[in-house]
């Protein structure tokens, strides 16, 4: 019996990526704006910023994204009162079909934010090049990454913006799907994730969540094992650093008073896990910041 080979077609294909930032904006921050000759999009992973595209200025919400077509004005800018963390990835290649879906505000869906996750963490692998500084020009290889760290940027790249177009020509109607076991865990495991960082100036201790959610010890810990890869304590814990980022770039608390306000026992205990978990001091990280922000905010 003969076998026929069926070569794969390409209906979108990156070649070329130009930059991966996770920024994390001060609230005043302000970039005057660019245009060139590739795609870009931005996320808003948290807070609100502004937008031009064109001569247009246009709000993006938590969970909302926007495609910029190649030589189309944009600039960004947050709203003054708070801060803003956001993904910005350049990239080129066949991608015509993303023209349907540039120049207009769209809602990241379920599956297209953890491809965004996904990017990113591989990005940190793949270049030495700090993703949190907006100034970077060019993206500088690792002499070690990991196996096809960078083949993997392009495949997550690739599929979330073929959700992207398929999200715009989706029938507006759907068969209802069935609710299953899994769909239920998953759901659960939100619930409890978005607990946790709801209540980061809290003092929650792993007993609370159980009784929270009526849910058992084991239970509980291998949800996080086996969906989150970490302990639920310790998903705590780096909510409470993340909260502690956006405080030290809002600049209206030292480093006691932040210490305090996440129920750190002390303010060196919680200097020490800032810097467990980033790298960095609070000291340092605040430099940071002034420094990859210095063009705007």
């Amino acid at each position: 019996m003969e076998y026929t080979r069926v070569k794969l077609r390409n209906d979108l294909t990156v070649d070329d990526i130009v930059s991966v930032h996770y920024l994390e904006y001060t609230r005043t921050f302000a970039f005057a704006g660019e245009l060139h000759d590739f795609w870009e999009f931005i996320y808003v992973d948290k807070g609100r910023v502004f937008i031009t595209a064109g001569n247009t200025e246009i709000a993006l919400e938590t969970k909302q994204l926007y495609l910029h077509k190649p030589m189309e004005f944009h600039s960004i800018r947050c709203d003054g009162a708070s801060t803003a963390n956001a993904v910005v990835v350049s990239f080129d290649g066949d991608c015509q079909a993303l023209h349907s879906v540039a120049g207009r505000i769209i809602n990241a869906t379920d599956e297209m934010r953890p491809l965004l996750a996904h990017m990113v963490s591989e990005a940190r692998e793949a270049f030495s090049s700090p993703l949190g500084d907006p100034n970077v020009k060019e993206l500088l290889r690792r002499e070690e990454q990991p196996f096809a760290c960078e083949q993997l940027i392009r495949l997550y790249l690739e599929e979330f913006l073929i959700h992207l177009v398929r999200a715009d020509v989706a029938p507006t109607e759907q068969p209802p799907i069935p609710i299953q076991q899994q769909d239920f865990q998953n759901q659960r495991l939100k619930s409890i994730c978005e607990y946790l960082e709801q209540n980061v100036e809290s003092r929650l201790m792993f007993e609370d969540v159980c009784k929270q959610f009526s849910i058992g010890a084991s239970a509980l810990k291998k949800m996080f094992r086996d969906n989150v890869g970490c302990g639920v304590m310790e998903y705590y814990g780096r909510c409470k650093i993340e909260r502690a980022k956006q405080m030290i770039r809002e600049q209206d608390m030292n480093y006691t008073q932040i210490a305090d306000a996440l129920h750190y026992t002390t303010v060196q205990y919680f200097s020490r896990h800032f810097k467990r978990c980033t790298k960095m001091t609070p000291s340092e990280y605040a430099d940071s910041v002034k420094r990859y922000m210095r063009h705007g905010g």
